[in-house]
């Protein structure tokens, strides 16, 4: 048999209501030249039991790799797709988290046609956020959208080419999110795959790699995938607003070890900057001033800028009340 054009990779734990939403959204696809591979990291009974509903109504295209039923312990997202990347056989990858959805159905074929025909390794599409079944960002990609709109396919209505450059300005606002992209399993095996040391900002991490070693990139502005933003349980919400940032900040300075472009460097040292003032803020808001203050020199030394000053400032004020109280 002839290997597919495309993986279609999926993680996912206790959560079978939303991995069927999203497998119908793969299923009704228009491209069928695919692999659905399926990593279940370690779900407990009732997920489980739901599998067999669930994978009844679909055909040999989709496959469900699940870990030994004595191993309940997660090994988390960046695992659990590097697995899948590891078992796929297309020339190309795609992902989805299993909370999120793509709502057009030409998705892949879009994505295989515009990177076979140009020669690209790398693609991704314009995104919306959603909340209880209601948009609430319709353009998550919306502030470097100028900058990712210069050079359009003539052959694509709604897909260009975009520079590392045009890059480097959407990764100072925005994350390249797993939902839409779409890369060559060459390009994500020279990046490193998915960093496996980090629990959380793994996205960001692996953003900042396979946008560095790129050949070539392009970007759909036509809305493709819908993030789920309202309250539920998962990963990331399980963690303390303290303990995010520090991941983030770590993934941030593994990105800023890892990148060959000084371009994408210096953003990865803006960006962990930024971290800082965040770690900043929240020990300010717990009344640790000093600790705080050090946090935003820090930031201020790694790149100065008008937001560490501030913050600088904001911690220098428990002290400045202090000094003048009768």
């Amino acid at each position: 048999m002839q290997p597919p054009s495309v993986s279609v990779v999926i993680a996912t734990r206790d959560r079978p209501a939303c991995l069927r939403r999203l497998l119908q959204c793969v299923r009704d696809q228009d491209l069928g030249d695919f692999e659905c591979i399926v990593l279940d990291d370690g779900s407990g009974p009732e997920a489980t039991a739901a599998y067999d509903e669930i994978f009844k109504d679909l055909d040999a295209r989709f496959q469900l790799h699940s870990k030994a039923p004595d191993d309940r312990q997660p090994g988390g997202p960046s695992r659990m797709r590097n697995k899948g990347i590891a078992l796929a056989k297309g020339t190309y990858v795609a992902f989805c988290d299993d909370d999120d959805r793509w709502v057009r159905n030409d998705h892949l074929s879009t994505a295989v046609r515009a990177m076979t025909n140009h020669g690209a390794d790398l693609y991704f599409a314009a995104m919306q956020t959603s909340a209880r079944g209601k948009v609430d960002v319709s353009d998550l990609y919306a502030p470097a959208g100028k900058a990712l709109q210069r050079d359009r396919l003539t052959d694509e209505p709604d897909v260009y080419v975009v520079s590392q450059q045009a890059m480097a300005s959407l990764l100072r606002h925005r994350t390249l999110h797993t939902d839409t992209l779409v890369a060559t399993r060459k390009l994500l095996f020279d990046a490193g795959l998915y960093w496996e040391k980090t629990s959380l900002a793994e996205d960001r991490d692996l953003s900042f790699r396979i946008v560095d070693r790129a050949a070539k990139i392009l970007f759909r502005s036509t809305v493709v995938g819908e993030l789920e933003v309202s309250h539920h349980v998962s990963l990331y919400r399980s963690y303390a607003a303290q303990e995010k940032a520090l991941f983030a900040s770590l993934a941030t300075l593994h990105s800023e070890f890892e990148v060959r472009s000084p371009r994408l460097r210096r953003l990865a040292r803006a960006i962990r900057a930024w971290d800082l003032i965040e770690l900043s803020r929240q020990l300010l808001s717990e009344g640790k001033a000093r600790h705080a203050r050090e946090f935003a020199a820090q930031s201020f030394f790694l790149r100065p800028s008008l937001g560490a000053v501030r913050m600088l400032a904001g911690t220098l004020a428990p002290l400045k009340s202090r000094s003048t109280a009768p």
